[in-house]
């Protein structure tokens, strides 16, 4: 058996309620544009395509936004 054949545990940090927290301030902080374009990629689904007419950019410009995020 080696170190990442036990699995047990694995995620339970992700769920700790202080996480969640976390992740709302680390959004949050961010400025409105870049907000903008991580919610609506990474949290309602929308592809970088449709996130562009959305706001009014292009989707090189949405990707670029998504990942200084």
């Amino acid at each position: 058996m080696t170190a990442t054949d036990d699995l047990s545990g694995f995620g339970e940090a992700a769920t700790a309620p202080e996480v969640g927290i976390d992740l709302e301030r680390a959004i949050a902080s961010l400025p409105p544009a870049l907000r903008t374009v991580f919610v609506l990629h990474d949290v309602e689904g929308y592809p970088h395509d449709e996130i562009a007419n959305l706001t009014g950019q292009s989707p090189v410009t949405a990707r670029v936004q998504l990942h200084r995020a």
